[in-house]
């Protein structure tokens, strides 16, 4: 082998060493300098988030509820509806002696102790996915019975005269109205609805003309719950933090974020990238909180027009939920701080609220000098100009 073609294979040697040595330095393939990794910067905001005001707004009824209730709770009363329309019809009663008639509810929970809890007829028509509170609440008369909610399976009588008037007067037939005629304060009941396997039901004792004596059951062919706050006529602005089902209250908060904030130049701020932002609420900000089922699941909307409270949803504002006992309430807001940032949303508002209102008493109220966190995730510009 000549000397040239050693010289050759030396430098290729050497280059090669040299390439792979620089490689190995940079571990980007776009080649910069500076690795991604030391570009994503985490910072946790204490003064960035202030409460503006919490307001009282109604809605319609909450579909496939799970429950019924009848009560009272924060100064909201509660009165639960029922309707059984899928009855014999008219000739079916001359044909038959009837026994007896009784109405089965089964109960999901209580809240304190037991109490009484008054059945009237109910006078006016309704629908379970469009009543008002406002149109129904004084629609009944004729108390036809009572009983209390110490059982966890509650059957009641209906005189025999009342169920032949349904079935002979179908289209006056509206149902009945369960609600509690006592001096309550903090107390109500949850009874299982037509949506669960332990829905209410009618069942007919009767004997034929053959002297045959038969049972039938009848499920509940509607049913709901309507309320009243005897609070909103004095106020529907509401100068401490809630976020409630009934009547549904939703909480408004302004956020602060700029270049000065994260200790950026405002060319740096303009162009970074948001990953993550979240409002964070540690146990010491909550003043009380009732969960009735599992979780209280909540979202963050902004809030187009500050003025007549309107409000959309951000993609990337994910929905976030709240268990009984949870040290941490976390609220995702990161489709808002992403857009704010780009310049794509003028306001710096957004509502929280539940997803489940008028569903049930669950609520979560904030003490009244909150400054929840905020914790925001961003990935700062990779080149520079």
């Amino acid at each position: 082998m000549n000397m040239n073609k050693i010289k050759i294979i030396f430098l290729t040697i050497i280059l090669t060493l040299l390439l792979t040595l620089s490689c190995s330095q940079k571990k980007n393939f776009l080649g910069f300098e500076e690795e991604i990794e030391n570009k994503i910067i985490t910072d946790t905001l204490s003064n960035s988030v202030s409460f503006i005001k919490s307001y009282v707004d109604t809605t319609s009824n909450y579909q496939d509820n799970s429950k019924l209730i009848v009560g009272k709770f924060n100064g909201v009363e509660v009165r639960s509806l029922l309707k059984f329309k899928n009855l014999p019809d008219t000739s079916w009663i001359d044909t038959v002696n009837i026994n007896s008639c009784e109405i089965v509810i089964k109960k999901k929970l209580l809240f304190d102790t037991n109490f009484d809890v008054s059945v009237y007829n109910i006078t006016l028509d309704w629908n379970e996915n469009s009543v008002k509170s406002d149109s129904l609440w004084d629609g009944y008369s004729n108390q036809l019975t009572e009983f209390n909610t110490s059982q966890d399976t509650i059957t009641f009588n209906i005189e025999t005269d009342t169920l032949k008037n349904w079935i002979e007067s179908d289209s006056t037939n509206f149902g009945i109205m369960l609600k509690c005629d006592g001096n309550l304060e903090n107390n109500f009941v949850e009874f299982y609805s037509s949506e669960t396997s332990d829905y209410p039901y009618l069942k007919i004792s009767y004997t034929d003309s053959s002297g045959t004596d038969t049972t039938k059951t009848y499920t509940v062919s509607e049913d709901t719950f309507i309320g009243y706050d005897e609070n909103i006529y004095y106020t529907e602005i509401l100068n401490f933090p809630i976020i409630r089902n009934l009547y549904p209250t939703r909480t408004i908060f302004s956020f602060n974020i700029n270049s000065d904030s994260l200790e950026l130049s405002s060319n740096e701020f303009r162009k970074i990238t948001i990953n993550k932002a979240e409002i964070i609420f540690d146990s010491t900000m909550i003043d009380s909180s009732f969960i009735s089922d599992s979780k209280l699941s909540l979202y963050a909307y902004y809030i187009s027009d500050t003025t007549n409270i309107d409000y959309e949803y951000i993609s990337g504002c994910q929905k976030t939920e709240f268990h009984s006992g949870d040290d941490l309430l976390k609220i995702n807001i990161t489709g808002i701080i992403q857009g704010y940032t780009r310049g794509e949303l003028e306001n710096n508002q957004f509502l929280i609220k539940s997803t489940t209102e008028n569903k049930d008493f669950s609520y979560l109220k904030f003490c009244e000098d909150i400054k929840p966190l905020m914790k925001i995730t961003y990935t700062k510009p990779i080149l520079s100009e």
